[in-house]
C-alpha cells in the first residue's frame, strides 16, 4: 500500500473513531443543525397511485385494529407494540404497501404540509411533545376531528379528539402524503 493511501486511511479510521465517541448534548445548536440536515435527506413521499377513497378505508380498517396494542417505545409491530411513529409507518405498510420514513420528524420531512381545512382521514397530524424534535408525536387523522395513536409508555393505542387541551396545546399542523 503506498504510504500516502495508508497515512489517509489511518486518518479516516481515526476521524471516525473519535466521531463515535463523542456527541452533542439534546437541544445544543450542533444537534438542531444535524437534526436539520437529515430531514432535508429524507425523500418525499407521494402517493398517487392509489385510490384517495379506497386508501382512507384501507386506512381506518389498519389503524383502528390495532386500538388496545401496547405503547412501547421504538415498537413496530402487533407483538410488540407501538410507539406513535412506529404505529404509523405499520397501517401505512399493512394498508397500502408504502413504506415510510420511521420517525415524526422524518415523516413530517417526507410529507406536504396541508392547512387544516384540507385535513382528511390517513393524514397525519403532528405535536410537540417536549421531545427532542420539534415532531416529537404523530398521530393518523380518521376524521371528525378525531386522531388515532399510540401516546406514550403504560398506555394503548387509542383514539383522541384534537380538541382536547394537551394536543390542542401542542398541535403542529396536518400533512399528507397524497397528490
Amino acid at each position: 500500500m503506498k504510504p500516502i493511501v495508508k497515512i489517509l486511511l489511518t486518518t479516516a479510521v481515526a476521524a471516525a473513531l473519535a466521531a463515535c465517541g463523542t456527541s452533542a448534548p439534546p437541544n445544543t445548536a450542533k444537534t438542531k443543525k444535524r437534526h436539520a440536515a437529515v430531514a432535508r435527506s429524507v425523500q418525499p413521499v407521494r402517493i398517487t397511485h392509489i385510490d384517495r377513497t379506497q386508501a382512507e378505508q384501507e386506512l381506518m380498517l389498519q389503524s383502528m385494529g390495532l386500538v388496545g396494542t401496547p405503547y412501547r417505545w421504538g415498537g413496530g409491530s402487533t407483538e410488540a407494540g407501538f410507539d406513535c411513529s412506529g404505529m404509523i409507518q405499520f397501517v401505512y405498510k399493512n394498508a397500502l404497501g408504502v413504506n415510510l420514513p420511521r420517525t415524526a420528524r422524518d415523516m413530517a420531512a417526507a410529507s406536504k404540509k396541508i392547512p387544516d381545512s384540507r385535513l382528511k382521514a390517513g393524514d397525519l397530524v403532528f405535536f410537540n411533545t417536549g421531545g427532542s424534535s420539534r415532531y416529537s408525536h404523530v398521530g393518523l387523522y380518521i376524521g371528525n376531528g378525531e386522531f388515532i395513536h399510540a401516546p406514550s409508555s403504560g398506555k394503548t393505542v387509542q383514539t383522541e379528539k384534537l380538541s382536547k387541551p394537551y394536543y390542542a396545546k401542542n398541535y403542529l399542523g396536518a400533512h399528507t402524503f397524497f397528490y
